[in-house]
């Protein structure tokens, strides 16, 4: 297991369907309440077994982001020409859209970096 510390800001700006490319004000900016500590990624992830006896590993984001996000500004979906806007984590963990797995890809792995480890940190 690794330990360190990692500069993380709460306000985040995605990269998800070029959102960047956008102005300022039309992005979308998600705020966190908290930046989990590294050592809080296992309560996130899971293990599946398939009938080969295969092992897969898969994270649960929406509990993630429901945990972690406090606002999201500029986040809408549309699902039968309905459109609802997305301002929580909880409203983006309900959110039963596939084309918002990459955000949430995008989030958890803001969250939780899996950069190799640098001179002078721990590894326990």
């Amino acid at each position: 297991m690794k330990l360190r510390s990692i500069k993380i800001n709460k306000k985040f700006v995605p990269e998800f369907n070029g959102n960047k490319d956008l102005p300022a004000e039309d992005q979308v900016v998600i705020h966190f309440n908290r930046i989990p500590g590294t050592a809080e990624k296992s309560n996130y992830k899971g293990f599946t077994f398939d009938q080969k006896g295969s092992i897969g590993l898969n994270y649960n984001d929406q509990m993630l982001v429901s945990a972690f996000i406090e606002r999201i500004d500029n986040l809408e979906d549309e699902i039968g020409g309905v459109v609802k806007k997305i301002k929580t984590g909880a409203d983006l963990a309900a959110c039963n859209n596939p084309v918002l797995a990459d955000l949430l890809t995008e989030i958890r792995d803001y969250l939780f970096p899996d950069e190799d480890m640098q001179p002078g940190e721990s590894e326990a």
